[in-house]
């Protein structure tokens, strides 16, 4: 069981630390979302106006499409967003709530690339396989800790907590073991479909037919025969009435303009746990109300309650920031691991065969260009969104081209520079990036720090003053380890 939690926690280690650090990024998708979209913060408006807004807008570019999706500003959500597909491609626009008109808003994927690449690695839908067998061996590796270092739960309540990796690793590890046994746990099972999609096939024949029974959702056959859409936001005050005044979030509206459209108005899902959406659907053509689903059975409840504890959309910013927070410990507990399993082999392979010691010095190198250079993407990424031209054709693909160009790079650093000198370099690096960035984004957007208090743009801020926060510990911790190992290569704080 050691041997399963030494070599299995490395191997997989390096995969869980990217998981659970851009999965805890994801947490503020919104807000990052926000802060990488300058273009798109406008005045708020009223439902009603931005649902005129939004139709208007659909009917001039998307006026034969499949379907149509609305994404009202609510909650954490500022801006007024619409989406549709045709033809199997979907295509997405920011709308100005009071006029309709698209506003030119920066192509990018903002913070849903790091909710999209830490279950699916940007490569659908072998990531998600691989992520679910990382998140089984997670779950093992958990267990496998807690058997072989019982000790170390009494030591954590009994605040026998030491300066170095090893203590740094079990005692994080004790206390974030709720929150990775949850976030892993439940990340399993909303990936089930992917991975176990035999019941699927055999009772409802596709994933589409599961859902449409799970939701139970107004199906009609597809149409060609047109007619006039019923306005919208004349239906709000009857949806409100269904699912809530000021409760609504989404709006679907599936075969627009023809005579079997239905519309679907969607509440919003960030005040509780169960992340699943009431909704009243309506005849597309005459208004009729069709169906009220704000009642689910106990199967769906429960496994959409799995989905709410993994997404964390409810209980505002206390409950974001502690997911954060405890995402970030998990993340470290991770990382130092992945070291100490170095440090306690360090003078052993000192010693050993030549083969022994390059195999080591691989795995440390490794670990430098996953950790650090995992930190580092993250920054150029963000500094992508400010440097590329705002009409660059498929801007947001080269975002993530640059994230991952980043990454190289610091991997094949990692590999040529010594183990002590890229630790402390690619710290560095992230941290004058990080902490650069502000102002870099001040001058190519104009928006001054003043500016943004003036007109309470506080997600922009709160991003921004994150950047300096991560600069902060990114340049103590660079700043720690080179005086440490200029102090005494074998101090305490690189010892078990």
């Amino acid at each position: 069981m050691r041997d399963f939690h030494t070599w299995g926690g490395l191997f997989f280690g390096w995969l869980l630390f990217i998981v659970f650090f851009t999965g805890t990024l994801s947490v503020f998708a919104p807000e990052i979302t926000y802060w990488m979209t300058p273009e798109a913060r406008v005045a708020a408006a009223n439902h009603g106006q931005a649902l005129q807004a939004a139709e208007k807008a659909l009917q001039e570019n998307a006026s034969d499409a499949d379907m149509w999706f609305v994404i009202l500003p609510q909650g954490r959500t500022k801006s007024l967003e619409i989406s549709w597909q045709k033809n199997g491609q979907k295509f997405e626009r920011y709308v100005h709530p009071e006029t309709g008109e698209t506003l030119n808003v920066r192509q990018t994927k903002g913070g849903e690339f790091f909710a999209e690449f830490h279950y699916q690695l940007h490569h659908e839908p072998l990531g998600i396989w691989i992520v679910s067998i990382a998140g089984g061996m997670m779950i093992m590796a958990i267990f496998s800790g807690i058997a072989i270092r019982k000790k170390v739960i009494f030591d954590f309540f009994s605040f026998r907590w030491r300066k170095n990796f090893f203590s740094i690793h079990t005692m994080s590890g004790v206390m974030t073991l709720p929150f990775v046994v949850i976030i892993t746990y439940t990340g399993l099972v909303m990936a089930f479909t992917e991975v176990m999609p035999v019941a699927l096939h055999t009772f409802y024949k596709n994933e589409g037919g599961f859902w449409t029974e799970f939701l139970q959702s107004v199906e009609r056959p597809k149409s060609q025969v047109w007619a006039k859409l019923y306005p919208l936001a004349e239906l709000l005050p009857v949806a409100e009435q269904e699912l809530g005044e000021g409760q609504l979030a989404f709006v679907q509206i599936k075969q627009p303009n023809t005579e079997n459209a239905v519309i679907h108005f969607m509440r919003r899902v960030d005040d509780r746990m169960l992340a699943i959406t009431d909704r009243a659907s309506f005849d597309g053509v005459t208004g009729q109300w069709l169906i009220t689903k704000n009642t689910w059975d106990t199967q769906a409840v429960i496994v959409r309650s799995m989905v709410g504890l993994h997404i964390a959309k409810f209980g505002g910013y206390p409950m974001a920031w502690g997911y954060f927070l405890f995402g970030l410990i998990s993340s470290g507990m991770i990382a130092t691991g992945l070291v100490f399993f170095t440090i306690k082999r360090r003078l052993v392979y000192e010693r050993a065969s030549a083969g022994t010691q390059n195999f080591f010095k691989k795995v440390e190198s490794f670990n430098i260009a996953v950790v650090c250079g995992c930190i580092v993407a993250v920054s150029a990424y963000f500094w992508a969104n400010r440097l590329l031209p705002l009409s660059l054709n498929g801007r947001e693909d080269m975002e993530v081209g640059i994230f991952f160009l980043a990454w190289g790079i610091m991997i094949c650093h990692a590999f040529r520079r010594s183990v002590k000198v890229a630790w402390v370099e690619q710290l560095k690096i992230s941290a004058t990036l990080f902490f650069i960035l502000p102002f870099f984004s001040v001058w190519k957007t104009s928006e001054k720090f003043w500016y943004l208090l003036s007109t309470g743009e506080w997600m922009s801020i709160a991003v921004e003053l994150v950047f300096f926060l991560a600069a902060i510990i990114l340049w103590a911790a660079a700043h720690k380890l080179n005086k440490q190992w200029k102090l005494n290569h074998k101090n305490e704080f690189l010892s078990e």
